[in-house]
């Protein structure tokens, strides 16, 4: 995806296994949103899937930090 393009190697190769997942998943659901919005025009369906896109994004936040290793 666009997003991975622009992190560098060795700060991917860092990230867990399992946060990469929640990542891909998540940039999935936004271009799913991002289409079925265009297509259907249906708000309460979008609120619906922001709605589980959201839940990734809690998830992710609650459970991953970078720490920092220069002090």
């Amino acid at each position: 995806m666009a997003a991975e393009a622009d992190v560098p190697g060795t700060l991917f190769r860092k990230i867990p296994l399992e946060m990469k997942k929640l990542g891909f998943d998540t940039r999935q659901k936004f271009d799913e949103i991002a289409i079925d919005a265009e297509r259907l025009k249906d708000s309460q369906h979008t609120i619906k899937q922001l709605s589980t896109a959201m839940n990734n994004c809690i998830a992710c936040h609650a459970t991953y930090r970078f720490a920092d290793t220069e002090k």
